[in-house]
């Protein structure tokens, strides 16, 4: 069993409350979030609500909250006992909790306020000094994508950010189409990779549904079709030319699952011969272009019946070259390291 160092790819820290956000947000908007009846605390959500919630009351292991009541994966001293130590991790990078879901709000000027608020959070309590270990995540307002590409360039230089993270199509477009090459174009400028999550769209306030086919009713639909909006992205970006446009672009898919991704370049592939006139710049395969430029994270971890067959599944792929170790910390279908590397041979 593999016994090495770890790069976890997929930690949602978290901030303690809802106004330790505050002081990073100008005043402008700070006074449109507080209520003067409610000393100083936001009154105005800086998350969303997701359209089905978890029916077990909680997306986070009970462990990982802090003993003074804060909220998951917001303390530190607690993530490096539960994750950062056990697990050998050498390099993590966080990619938030309930942050994830500002670049959702509908009013596109609050989301763009809150992604630079939630990017300038993390540096002095998590990035500056805290733990050579740790990295950040850029988050991104997509609804605005200038907007976007601005804040890639603002806080891309930083030597602890190493991802542009996408997680709402909120243009109302998947992320191949061309409305998203400011962010591609910064990206590539900034020379860090883009990430794209899974379940951006699982909140209802822009009307995208995670699902094909329409909104589902309940978490158990979503929890298990999570990768129906990762295989619209991917085919997205291959389909309109994306690499050819930015042949230097890296994409990280993250919590996606991954059986279903030989039949998508084998589907993809096939149609490509008899297709291709439509698509006149792709100058390769589809699947050469995933091989070259998407890498994929292992949580959650196809459960197999018999761990050959997920093993065997991988190898259709290339899988071996192309997965990176996530725990997804604290999430409470989360992996840990030593389950993963008992599932998958050693090299």
């Amino acid at each position: 069993m593999y016994d090495g160092g770890v790069i976890d790819c997929d930690v949602h820290h978290d901030w303690p409350s809802p106004d330790a956000l505050l002081p990073y947000l100008s005043s402008g908007w700070r006074e449109y979030v507080v209520a003067p009846t409610r000393a100083g605390l936001p009154c105005i959500p800086l998350t969303p609500t997701q359209m089905c919630p978890n029916p077990n009351r909680a997306t986070q292991r009970p462990d990982s909250f802090p003993a003074n009541g804060a909220a998951a994966a917001s303390d530190y001293e607690l993530m490096r006992q539960q994750l950062l130590d056990p697990s050998r991790i050498e390099r993590a990078v966080l990619d938030y909790g309930h942050g994830m879901f500002v670049a959702a709000n509908p009013n596109p000027y609050f989301a763009v306020e809150l992604c630079c608020a939630a990017n300038d959070w993390p540096i002095d309590p998590w990035l500056d000094g805290k733990d050579d270990r740790l990295y950040g995540a850029i988050l991104l307002p997509t609804q605005t994508l200038e907007e976007a590409a601005k804040e890639i360039r603002r806080v891309g230089g930083h030597p602890r950010m190493v991802e542009a993270l996408m997680l709402q199509a909120s243009a109302g477009k998947a992320f191949g189409h061309p409305v998203y090459h400011p962010i591609y174009k910064a990206a590539v400028e900034m020379n860090v990779p883009v990430a794209v999550h899974v379940g951006g769209e699982s909140t209802p306030l822009h009307g995208l549904s995670p699902m094909a086919s329409g909104i589902p009713n309940f978490y158990f639909e979503v929890h298990t079709q999570v990768a129906q909006g990762m295989m619209t992205h991917v085919m997205s970006l291959i389909a309109h030319g994306v690499f050819e446009e930015f042949p230097t672009l890296r994409a990280l898919m993250v919590e996606l699952t991954l059986a279903w991704v030989p039949w998508l370049l084998w589907s993809v592939d096939t149609g490509y011969k008899g297709l291709r006139r439509e698509t006149p710049w792709l100058k390769r395969h589809p699947s050469e272009y995933f091989h070259d430029h998407f890498r994929m994270t292992t949580q959650p971890l196809d459960d197999s019946p018999e761990p050959e067959q997920a093993i065997e599944i991988f190898k259709m792929f290339g899988g071996e070259d192309i997965l990176c170790f996530s725990s997804d910390y604290p999430h409470w279908d989360g992996d840990e390291v030593d389950h993963v590397a008992k599932r998958l041979p050693a090299s």
